[in-house]
């Protein structure tokens, strides 16, 4: 039996951590080059991925 000393995050804080990450990335940020842009969109799908559970769809 393999056992992990790292806990998984659990969706807010996975979605919290997916945010500073984009908070992070983008502060200062004047220029965007295509590579840029591309790692912007790679951690908004994990932000995206992360947040998807706690939405609640309205009736």
């Amino acid at each position: 039996m393999s056992t992990s000393s790292t806990p998984t995050p659990s969706g807010s804080t996975a979605a919290a951590d997916a945010n500073t990450a984009i908070r992070e990335f983008v502060a200062g940020r004047r220029v965007w080059t295509p590579a840029d842009l591309a790692e912007l969109a790679r951690l908004r799908r994990a932000w995206m991925s992360a947040t998807q559970g706690s939405v609640t769809r309205a009736a």
